[in-house]
């Protein structure tokens, strides 16, 4: 130590300069390789594979700007492969961003609707990561039963929620939403859990009935007012902006009508009558009959079908797309249970959407304290 001291007293002051410029390109070079080392070993962390989720949607916007010809018609949805990407050369292979012996697949879905396109990448990292859809969440995240309350596959194979305490919640648009069923296609169809401010006490129609000689609405939803306002809704930009409108679906309506007394639950009188390409609808009333597992609920207005029904736990009077099939101007809605209504009388709109069950999740399991929390972002043609 000694030594070293008279050395380094000895010296010039040029050289002791020298030493100590020496010495701070140590101390760098030694701080450089730490931080590296540090990167390298937490490469691959949650942070890292949602920046190769954004390399992916990037690079797939990038795609088909050059390939518009094989961008999805309105309502479809399209998968490009990110070999296919790599090929293209629009990004590198994944394994150049993840950690050595991390293996690395992944996909890009584009949804097409009305020519608003989402580009939702898809990640899988084996155990390290993979990425969250909402479709695959709620059948992974539900057991699928056969009795009480739960997820049901039912014979047109769609997985239907059923009874009173179900985890079947979602944040969408700044809205709450209950998940009414994941559809044999994957769409994944929500039910508002509470009215909009904009909705509350409304006609589902009001028009002149020959029948009637009055102003008692007409039970036709192809001409009712509620669609006239539920179209508005849909391109209502404080309800739902671009983006989430990227990711709504347009649905097949089901508009037939159903008779008070009858027994069959299922939808074939709803859908006797159908309506094709709207993006937003009600209820139908057979939804609601059917989420109940009371085992009394056998018949339309049977108020046995309000137990165990989490589709009558709503707090609200709501109208249902089904018109009465006896008259021309009464429709059904649900105050806990059905009852027949004049369509010039008013109650709550609470819609239905159905969106792509690509849609990815920031998080949430379903349940009400923590819902399904959706991500995405509209990109451009």
């Amino acid at each position: 130590m000694e030594s070293l001291k008279s050395m380094w007293q000895g010296m010039s002051d040029m050289n002791k300069s020298l030493v100590k410029i020496l010495f701070g390109i140590v101390c760098a070079l030694g701080v450089m390789f730490l931080v590296v080392l540090i990167i390298r070993l937490t490469r691959g962390g949650t942070d890292n594979y949602s920046k190769i989720e954004n390399t992916l949607q990037k690079a797939a916007s990038r795609y088909y700007k050059k390939n518009k010809d094989e961008l999805p018609e309105n309502g479809e949805e399209q998968t490009v492969a990110v070999d296919t990407l790599v090929s293209a050369e629009y990004m590198k292979p994944l394994e150049d961003y993840v950690k050595k012996g991390v293996t690395c697949s992944g996909n890009v879905t584009v949804v097409n609707n009305n020519n608003q396109y989402t580009y939702i990448p898809f990640l899988d990292c084996e155990d390290e990561y993979t990425t969250k859809m909402l479709a695959d969440s709620i059948t992974s995240d539900n057991m699928i039963v056969d009795e009480g309350s739960g997820l049901y596959l039912d014979e047109e194979d769609n997985f239907v929620f059923r009874g009173e305490y179900v985890n079947n919640y979602v944040e969408f648009a700044g809205m709450t939403w209950r998940i009414v069923k994941v559809n044999a296609d994957g769409s994944v169809r929500l039910f508002l859990a509470a009215p909009n401010k904009k909705h509350k006490n409304s006609k589902w129609d009001d028009r002149y009935n020959v029948d009637r000689d009055s102003n008692v609405g007409i039970n036709n939803y192809a001409v009712s007012r509620v669609r006239e306002t539920l179209n508005v809704v849909y391109n209502d930009d404080e309800i739902f902006n671009e983006s989430n409108r990227a990711l709504i679906k347009p649905q097949v309506l089901c508009v037939g009508a159903r008779s008070q007394d009858s027994t069959d639950l299922s939808d074939a009188e709803e859908c006797s009558e159908t309506l094709e390409g709207d993006y937003i609808g009600l209820l139908q009333l057979n939804e609601y009959l059917q989420a109940s597992i009371d085992e009394n609920c056998d018949s339309t207005l049977n108020h046995s079908c309000s137990n165990y029904n989490y589709l009558a736990d709503v707090g609200k009077t709501y109208w249902t797309i089904t018109p009465v099939a006896e008259d021309t101007y009464h429709n059904y809605r649900i105050s806990k249970y059905p009852f027949v209504a004049r369509t010039a009388n008013t109650s709550n709109i609470l819609y239905t959407i159905n969106i792509t069950g690509k849609a990815a999740l920031e998080d949430g399991n379903g349940s009400k304290e923590n819902p399904y929390i959706i991500k995405g972002e509209r990109v451009k043609k």
